[in-house]
C-alpha cells in the first residue's frame, strides 16, 4: 500500500528548514540548508530544499522516486510575494504529489497561533509583519531587500556598511564595530566597495555578529542600528493594528531575540509565545489541502 509523506518547509532568505513526518504525524526527521528566497533565486531555493531532503531521506533509505510512497509538500518560501517568482519556482518539475506554496510569513503565522488568529512580525534576513483575522489574511512590509525589509539582517548590515563608508571618507565617527568591519575586508577600501556593490541580502546579513557582538560591549554605534532596526519593528506593530485592530502577536525570526530588548514597551507588553514553529506550520497548511491528511500528536 502506498504510503503517504508530509513535508514542511520553512524557505527564508538566510537558510531554509525541512521537517518531515508521517501519515500519523510522526517527525521523521528535519535538516537545515540555504536560502530559498524564489525572488532572488529559484534555482537556489529548490537546491536548498533538495539538499535539506536528501540529508533527512538517505538515512530512512528512502527517496523521492520510491513508488512506494507519496510526498506532500507545504512551502513557506521568501519572496512569494512576487507573482511571477512563484509561477517560476512551480513551473520545475518537481516529485511531489501534492505542492502548496505560501510566503514564510503566512506558514509562520499558522504554526505560531495554531491555525487561529493573531499575528506575527518576523524579524530575520528580512523583516514582515503579518496576521490572520477570521479567514482574511494582513501583510505590512516584507517587500524585498533593499528597498525594504528595514530593521532585518539584510539591512543591519547595509547600514553598517554605510557606516564605515562614512567614516572612510571623513563623514562619520569610527567605533569598535566600524573597525571589526574594516579589518574583515583586510583594510582595503576597494574590497570592501567591490563586495558592497555584489552583495545581496544574504551576505549583508552575514555582518550581522559583528553588530550584535559589539551592541553586548556597549558600542554606541551597534547599539544605536539595533535601536533603529527596533524602531522599524514597532512601527510595523502599529501598521499591523491599523489594518485589523490588536491581536496576540509572536515575534519570531532569527533575530527576534536580539532586537526584543530594544522595542517599546507597548509592543513587548502585546507579545504571546509562540505555539509552533513556521515548519509546524507549512505540515498544517499541507494537511489541510491534502485529501489524505495526517493526525497530529496534538489532536
Amino acid at each position: 500500500m502506498t504510503k503517504d509523506i508530509f513535508v514542511g518547509v520553512d524557505g527564508g532568505g538566510t537558510k531554509s528548514t525541512v521537517r518531515i513526518v508521517d501519515s500519523e504525524g510522526q517527525v521523521l526527521g528535519q535538516a537545515s540548508s540555504g536560502p530559498a528566497n524564489i525572488r532572488l533565486s529559484v534555482d537556489q531555493a529548490w537546491h536548498s530544499i533538495y539538499d535539506a531532503l536528501t540529508k533527512i531521506l538517505q538515512p530512512l533509505r528512502l527517496s523521492l522516486d520510491d513508488a512506494n510512497y507519496r510526498f506532500h509538500a507545504g512551502l513557506g518560501l521568501a519572496g512569494s510575494e512576487v507573482p511571477a517568482a512563484c509561477q517560476a519556482y512551480l513551473a520545475r518539475p518537481h516529485a511531489f504529489t501534492t505542492i502548496e506554496l505560501v510566503s514564510d510569513a503566512h506558514i509562520a503565522c499558522l504554526g505560531a497561533h495554531g491555525g487561529k488568529d493573531g499575528a506575527i512580525i518576523v524579524v530575520g534576513t528580512g523583516v514582515i509583519g503579518y496576521q490572520t483575522l477570521q479567514g482574511k489574511h494582513f501583510r505590512v512590509a516584507g517587500w524585498g531587500f533593499p528597498h525594504d525589509d528595514e530593521g532585518g539582517g539584510a539591512w543591519l548590515g547595509l547600514a553598517a556598511t554605510r557606516l564605515t563608508l562614512k567614516w572612510l571618507d571623513d563623514r562619520g565617527l569610527s567605533s569598535p564595530l566600524i573597525q571589526a568591519i574594516w579589518d574583515k575586508f583586510s583594510q582595503t577600501q576597494s574590497q570592501l566597495v567591490a563586495w558592497a556593490n555584489h552583495a545581496n541580502a544574504t551576505e549583508f546579513a552575514q555582518l550581522v555578529p559583528l553588530v550584535l557582538h559589539y551592541a553586548g560591549t556597549g558600542d554606541e554605534v551597534a547599539v544605536t542600528l539595533l535601536q533603529t532596526a527596533a524602531n522599524y519593528i514597532d512601527d510595523i506593530a502599529a501598521a499591523l493594528a491599523k489594518q485589523a485592530g490588536v491581536l496576540p502577536c509572536c515575534l519570531v525570526g532569527g533575530m527576534a531575540p536580539f532586537i526584543l530588548p530594544y522595542l517599546s514597551l507597548n509592543l513587548r507588553q502585546r507579545l504571546v509565545a509562540p505555539q509552533g514553529d513556521a515548519c509546524q506550520g507549512a505540515l498544517d497548511l499541507i494537511r489541510a489541502k491534502s485529501s489524505n491528511g495526517y493526525r497530529s500528536s496534538a489532536e
